[in-house]
Formats: structure tokens, C-alpha cells, sequence
């Protein structure tokens, strides 16, 4: 009802305008006549009215070369007509030896002669030609002023009937883009994948996200042209903005032709790039086809185990590609500088530059190696991870630790943490914490004879005293992996023997 409402007030509006607008066709006795009537010199005539407008300048009495005063104000009528819709303001009159002529702009609107100043009682057609352009100046002006404010009026209406549209048609535009999306919500399975014959292009999920991201997109898009148009056709009404219409214009068009032109040179490019990209994706999917049956186990091959088919397909597809971008863009392009061949380089770097890590490791392992830094046997200790030494790779050391887990460290590692390489037999020393009651000299005996028979020069030393608990040393050299949990549980064992001995005692 209120949109109903404002389009009634706006129609009203037009009209009004547009009537305001119209000058009025004048009527007079010489637009009835309009020709030439045949008078007597001496004969007096009804004398004729010029108008502008609604308004009479001024009256023609005379005759004049045989024509009426109807006949000369009819042609005046019709001169001023074309002067007003011509916005000719300016009025001069020129003087010749038997009339005095009045122009307005480059048009002659009436010719005045001694005759006429004597019947409107005037001194001379000098004077009468003078008086007669004042008042068809001021004419003019007024009528200008009068036609400036009524056009004024009327495209401001225009520019508010405008505005209304612009708003019915965005409010329709969001309405009918949340419809869209709404419905690709409330009916995914009625969205279908995208097939060309047999092959499948793209899954119904991915169908369903495109368009999704283009009805947002178009939303918007139809949105910005509505707004571009209002503007466009608002700025265009008035004489102050209408500098802004060409800009505007221009702003958009210019860009959008030249995309155009260029587009449409590059059709034949484009149809030999399409065939190129039907066809990789055609050899992409034959690949993925043929690695996804190896690792199914429905195709056997002898070079290639089942459970390194998928990763060797992702290498293989994405070898492709970059092999496509470096090798069939200049090709297709035929620019060896062209954006897909830089494309291809560009890959070929980020590979290489993303490859560093690994060739500093190949290049840290083929050190190890040759150089002989590490043996097989030896303890090997990098950072936190400790063990023995099982084999040696290119890119990773196997380690054995205490526990009988298998650790690969890789040589990267060895450039952030600092390595210790432990001969055979290794020395192992640990601390442990025991009542300042219980640490004494037999305790110590004890715990060293028992850590003898695990190992070699077997050692327990006081280095630590608090006034609740002692701090012991335990030393020995032992071959055997694990030394250490071996050495502690003795050393356990013998300290809770001396602590049941104290509370006997």
C-alpha cells in the first residue's frame, strides 16, 4: 500500500511538472489569419498581439510591405518560438535606412518602421525598436527563468520516481537471491554433478558450492549495475552533475570495451587452450583411474606395491601438470614468455624452493655415509632421542633405544640439536636420591658390587647432602642396552635392603 501510495504522488508529480513545463502555444488574431492580408496605406488595422508565453510584449498596429499587423505578429510568434527553444537570451536590434530590425539570438523577430513608433507613440523606429527589445528581453529572461525552474522541478521528480525503482529493483534482487540460496539449501540432492557424456567433471557438492559463490556473486553484481544505472540516469538529469555522467560512464564502459576487444581476439587462443585443458584433464583422470585400481587391488603391476599407488598417483598427477604448464604453454601460446609458461616456472621454483629441507637432509645422510661419522653399533644420542645405532640411511638414522622402540631420526635433525656418539662399551652414569639416614660408606660398597656385575668400573660417589636425603653417583661401563634401567633397579634393590635393615635396628 505505501509503495502504491508514493508511486501515485510521484506520477502526480510528473504530470504536474510536465504541464508546468509545457509553454502554452499562443493565441492571437494573427495565428487565426497567418497569412498575408492586402490593405490600403491609409487603412487602419486591428492592431496584433507577441507573446512569450502567457505574457504579451508588445503590439504590432501597422502594416508593413503589404503585410497585415496579424500576418507580422504571426511571424514574430513563430520567430520567438524558435529563439526560446533555441535558449537564445541574448537581444540586439540593427538599424538599416528604412526599418529597425530586432534579433534575438541569430534570428530576426520583427522589423519596425516610422509607422509603427508613430501608432505606438514613439519619437522615432529607433526608439520603438529600443523599447520594443527591453521588453523582449526581459521577456525572454523571465520565460527562461520560468522554463529553468520547471524543468528543475520536473527531473528532480524523475530523479524521486527513479529512486523508488532503483529500490523496488534492489529489494527484488535480494528477495529473489535469498530465494536462490534458501533453495540450494533446503534441496541439495536435486542439485546433479556436472558429466560431459560418460566423464564425470564435478561432484554435486562442488556443483552446489559454485553456485552458491555465484549467486552471491550475481547478487551483488545486479545490485551494483541497479545502483550504477540510478546514478547514471539521476546525474544525467541535472546540468551541475551531467559532467559526472561521461565520467562515470567512461570509467566503466571503457574498461568493459577494451576486455571485450581483447576477448574477442583471443577466441581462437582460448578454443586451442580449452581442447589442451579437456585433454589434460582427460590424461589426470586416467592416471587417477589407474593408480585407484592398483591400490584397490583390482589391477596388479610388479614395479609399483599397493599401498605406495596413491601417493605415487598424487606425484604423478601433479608431475604432470607442471610438466603441462612448463612445456605446452609456449606451445599453445606460442610465447615462451607467456603467462602460462611463467605459471610452469613458477611451479618448477616453488618445487625446488619447497624441496630444500629434503635435499639438506639427502645432503647431510650422503656425509654421514662416505664421511663414516656413524656406525652401525654405535650409541647414538641427538637431542631428547637416544639409542643404538641399526642402520644408516639416505635421508634418517634407525636407532634402537632402551625401551626396544625404533627411532628415525632424520640428518636434519643434527643441524639444530648437538650429537654424541657413544663407543662400545658406554659409560653410564645416573643419580639417585636416597634418606640422609641410609647413605653411608657399606650402602655405597654394596651398591658398587652389585653395579659390578652389570658392568665394568663400577663406581658410587656422594655428590650431593640435604638435610632430609643424599644425592648418589652411580657409574659403570656395560655393553649391554639396558645398562641404565638394569644399574637403577640394583642399586633399588639394595637400598630398600639397607632401609628394612635400619627399622630393624
Amino acid at each position: 500500500m505505501r509503495v502504491k501510495t508514493l508511486m501515485t504522488f510521484c506520477g502526480a508529480l510528473v504530470v504536474l511538472a510536465w504541464s508546468w513545463g509545457s509553454p502554452p502555444v499562443p493565441v492571437s488574431d494573427a495565428a487565426a489569419q497567418g497569412g498575408e492580408v492586402a490593405t490600403e496605406p491609409g487603412a487602419l488595422q486591428p492592431q496584433a498581439e507577441v507573446r512569450v508565453g502567457d505574457n504579451v510584449v508588445f503590439a504590432i498596429r501597422a502594416a508593413r510591405a503589404g503585410r497585415s499587423p496579424a500576418a507580422r505578429a504571426h511571424d514574430a510568434n513563430e520567430a520567438l518560438q524558435e529563439a526560446i527553444a533555441a535558449n537564445a537570451l541574448d537581444v540586439r536590434v540593427e538599424y538599416t535606412d528604412s526599418a529597425a530590425v530586432v534579433y534575438a539570438g541569430g534570428r530576426p523577430i520583427v522589423q519596425l518602421g516610422t509607422e509603427d513608433a508613430v501608432l505606438a507613440g514613439d519619437a522615432s523606429a529607433a526608439v520603438h525598436a529600443d523599447r520594443v527589445a527591453g521588453k523582449l528581453r526581459a521577456a525572454l529572461a523571465s520565460e527562461h527563468t520560468r522554463s529553468v525552474v520547471a524543468g528543475t522541478i520536473f527531473n528532480a521528480t524523475l530523479a524521486v520516481v527513479f529512486a523508488v525503482l532503483a529500490v523496488l529493483l534492489l529489494r527484488s534482487a535480494w528477495r529473489y537471491g535469498d530465494r536462490a540460496a534458501n533453495w540450494l539449501e533446503a534441496n541439495p540432492g536435486r542439485v546433479p554433478d556436472l558429466h560431459v557424456r560418460t566423464l564425470k567433471l564435478l561432484s554435486r557438492g562442488a556443483v552446489r558450492a559454485a553456485l552458491s559463490l555465484g549467486n552471491v556473486a550475481g547478487r551483488w553484481i545486479v545490485m551494483a549495475g541497479i545502483a550504477y544505472a540510478w546514478l547514471i540516469a539521476t546525474f544525467s538529469l541535472f546540468e551541475s552533475t551531467r559532467g559526472f555522467t561521461a565520467q562515470l560512464s567512461g570509467a566503466l564502459l571503457d574498461p568493459l570495451a577494451t576486455l571485450l576487444s581483447r576477448a574477442g581476439a583471443a577466441i581462437p587462443l582460448a578454443a586451442v587452450m580449452a581442447l589442451a585443458l579437456m585433454a589434460l584433464l582427460l590424461a589426470l583422470r586416467a592416471l587417477r583411474l589407474f593408480f585407484g585400481e592398483v591400490a584397490s587391488g583390482d589391477a596388479t603391476v610388479s614395479w609399483l606395491p599397493r599401498d605406495l599407488a596413491r601417493p605415487a598417483g598424487i606425484l604423478a598427477q601433479a608431475g604432470l601438470v607442471v610438466v603441462a604448464l612448463l612445456l605446452a604453454g609456449p606451445v599453445l601460446s606460442g610465447n615462451p614468455d607467456g603467462a602460462v609458461s611463467r605459471t610452469g616456472m613458477v611451479a618448477i621454483c616453488a618445487l625446488a624452493l619447497a624441496l630444500v629441507p629434503l635435499g639438506a637432509g639427502v645432503a647431510m645422510g650422503v656425509a654421514t655415509l662416505f664421511g663414516r661419522w656413524i656406525a652401525v653399533g654405535d650409541w647414538f644420542e641427538v637431542g631428547s632421542h637416544r639409542g643404538r645405532v641399526t642402520r644408516i640411511g639416505v635421508l634418517e638414522v634407525i636407532l634402537r633405544d632402551e625401551t626396544g622402540a625404533e627411532v628415525r631420526v632424520p640428518h636434519l635433525a643434527r643441524l639444530w640439536h648437538p650429537t654424541r656418539v657413544c663407543a662400545h662399551p658406554r659409560r653410564i652414569v645416573e643419580l639417585l636420591p636416597v634418606e640422609r639416614a641410609l647413605a653411608t660408606p657399606a650402602l655405597a660398597d654394596k651398591v658398587s658390587q652389585t653395579l659390578g656385575r652389570i658392568g665394568a668400573e663400577a663406581s658410587v660417589r656422594l655428590v650431593g647432602v640435604t638435610e632430609t636425603q643424599a644425592t648418589l653417583e652411580l657409574a659403570v661401563t656395560s655393553e649391554d642396552g639396558d645398562a641404565r634401567s638394569a644399574c637403577l633397579w640394583a642399586a633399588l634393590v639394595e637400598v630398600e635392603a639397607a632401609r628394612r635393615e635400619a627399622s630393624r635396628l
